[in-house]
């Protein structure tokens, strides 16, 4: 007599596959992750643009001045001309300062009087290379550097809601002339200046 032993189909089996594919998965996953990172956080950018995080040391503190100093200035003539900003639209606003005059936004001595860095000439200012700001075109303020070893020369545009700000990257971009009306950024292209990409998910030109 030939006595067969049958197991009984309690699922143990399957339930063990199910999870060994749910451990390949994990470990699949744990392996390709911090590869998927690096991709993600090395987005190519134009050529006319650089990540902040890729500027030198000696810049960043100009360029923290002039990320501060956007607000203020876009304050100043927002105040001057009764236009109240949380009230309106950011793309009413920005066709409304693109289409300001020199003559409406706040000059330099007017920058200097309210201590607003980095156009106040004090210790700061010295340190970071003596630049030489001056209201160029609405909204735009262009800061030469007269010292080596400090800030590379900066350009503010304060036409959007956002700061822009452009670099002379290679310290071989034309000094921008003043202008009637806002600069594009062609021009600021074309003149070698470099624009920082302050969140590179975000980093395109405004085109205007």
């Amino acid at each position: 007599m030939i006595t067969q032993t049958v197991r009984s189909d309690n699922g143990g089996r399957e339930g063990k596959w199910v999870a060994l594919s749910i451990l390949l998965i994990l470990m699949i996953s744990a392996v390709l992750l911090p590869y998927h990172q690096q991709q993600a956080g090395t987005a190519t950018l134009p050529s006319h643009q650089i990540a902040l995080t890729d500027i030198e040391q000696a810049s960043l503190g100009l360029i923290a001045d002039l990320r501060l100093a956007h607000e203020e200035v876009r304050n100043l003539y927002f105040d001057a001309h009764d236009l109240n900003a949380s009230e309106q639209q950011a793309s009413v606003l920005e066709t409304e300062l693109t289409k300001s005059s020199l003559s409406q936004w706040a000059d330099i001595d007017e920058l200097r009087e309210m201590w607003l860095p980095p156009f106040i000439e004090d210790k700061s200012w010295d340190f970071q290379g003596k630049h030489q700001w001056t209201l160029i075109a609405p909204a735009t303020y262009q800061g030469i550097a007269q010292a080596s070893g400090g800030a590379k020369s900066l350009v503010l545009v304060a036409v959007h809601e956002t700061p822009e700000i452009w670099l002379d990257l290679n310290n071989n971009a034309a000094e921008l002339l003043a202008s009637e009306t806002v600069i594009s950024d062609k021009a600021l292209i074309d003149a070698g200046w470099i624009q920082i990409a302050f969140e590179q998910a975000n980093a395109t030109s405004h085109g205007h």
